[in-house]
């Protein structure tokens, strides 16, 4: 199927560095499809942070930057202006975990929307900082047991975990934002709609546009690939809802 094509000038050959059926893969794969059918390649540059999502470099050939750990917005957003005072008009993303966008890096991230700096974030959301070994994060679900949550997370302690979809809807100078999951085909071609038009909004100069997906982690899950993926569609998506929650283009 064309949804699992590889776009011959966006993707390096690379080896794949995520961990064995890891959603990773398939959300690089889509946001190259995407700058490919866009023809955005030679005007992206891509912002990657410390977490899983740092070894995006090594998979699309455009501009990559690597921001430090949570400030991949506040990079975004320099590098945005910077080109535009110059006459540029560059296309810049953000390709970031959930503990980065939505903890360590809230702050430049929901300010950027309240801004509305337009750039376009990616946030996979795997409720876990994967990289670093499966510690509690922002989206840590309650109940959820983690390296650093041996009982579960529970609220009296560690609080209830962000809605990061829906706290950038809120923000007046975000122009979208959604969330998605791949965890079948049609979320897959879903999730494909959603990240083009958060592109989308960004071309046209609306402003803040953002995408959450909803990511397996089957190594910190403890998890096979087919059980973490019915985990997604039975247990998180009542939690996380997969829709869009902001779109003016619409409105």
């Amino acid at each position: 199927m064309q949804i699992f094509s590889t776009p011959k000038s966006i993707k390096k050959d690379s080896s794949f560095s995520f961990c064995p059926g890891c959603d990773h893969g398939i959300a690089v794969k889509l946001v190259a499809q995407i700058i490919d059918e866009m023809n955005l390649q030679d005007k992206t540059i891509a912002i990657a942070s410390s977490g899983c999502s740092v070894t995006l470099y090594n998979f699309l050939d455009v501009d990559c930057i690597e921001s430090p750990h949570g400030r991949a917005c506040a990079v975004a957003t320099g590098v945005k202006r910077a080109h535009k005072a110059n006459g540029k008009e560059m296309f810049v993303f953000t390709y970031q975990g959930d503990g980065d966008f939505a903890s360590i890096g809230l702050s430049e991230s929901l300010h950027s929307a309240l801004r509305g700096e337009n750039i376009t974030a990616i946030c996979i959301n795997n409720t876990n900082y994967g990289m670093t070994g499966g510690q509690l994060g922002p989206t840590t679900v309650l109940g959820q047991i983690t390296t650093t949550s041996p009982m579960g997370r529970n609220i009296e302690y560690h609080g209830f975990p962000i809605k990061t979809a829906e706290h950038v809807a809120l923000c007046e100078g975000s122009a979208f934002s959604a969330r998605v999951a791949l965890y079948d085909i049609k979320n897959i071609i879903n999730a494909k709609k959603q990240i083009k038009k958060a592109f989308e909004c960004q071309l046209k100069g609306y402003g803040f546009s953002f995408v959450e997906i909803l990511s397996n982690c089957p190594t910190n899950w403890k998890l096979s690939p087919l059980d973490s993926h019915k985990k997604i569609e039975n247990e998180l998506s009542k939690i996380y809802p997969i829709k869009v929650f902001k779109d003016i283009t619409n409105d």
